[in-house]
This record gives C-alpha cells, structure tokens and sequence, in this order.
C-alpha cells in the first residue's frame, strides 16, 4: 500500500475546495439570486459564505503547498 504524502493530500483538499467554492456561488446566482428589499435589506442564502470560506481555505491551503515546494527547491539548491 503506498503512503500518500502530505503535500498531494494537502494539494488535493485545496483544489477540492476551490471546486466547493465554485459549485457554492454558481448555486448562488442561478438557483437563488440576491435581492435587496424596499428597506434595503440584503437578502441572500448560506451559499455565499460557505463559497467564501471555501475560497479562502482553498486559497490558504494553495498557498501552504507552494510554499513547500518552494522551501524544498531552495534547500536542495543549496545542498
């Protein structure tokens, strides 16, 4: 059995939600659209924050895997 490492998982819950936070906000804008009522009150579902927490965890977690691959080009420059 091959023991998966910490960058592939780590690249592959990225991307997963950055896929979340696509399908999210696409779900958003065509099956409940915005609207603002005549108090001018913003009306919107739970779409938007899980799509914008996703983006970010996405983001955060793209992020932390270029910097791996970073850290380990620069040492084995250095070696």
């Amino acid at each position: 059995m091959m023991k998966k490492s910490f960058k592939n998982v780590l690249l592959a819950v990225s991307l997963f939600f950055l896929f979340l936070s696509i399908i999210a906000m696409l779900a958003q804008q065509i099956f409940y659209p915005q609207y603002i009522d005549a108090q001018g009150v913003l009306h919107e579902t739970l779409w938007v924050p899980i799509g914008a927490f996703s983006f970010l965890l996405g983001l955060i977690g793209l992020t932390v895997y270029l910097m791996i691959l970073i850290f380990k080009s620069i040492k084995r420059w250095i070696k």
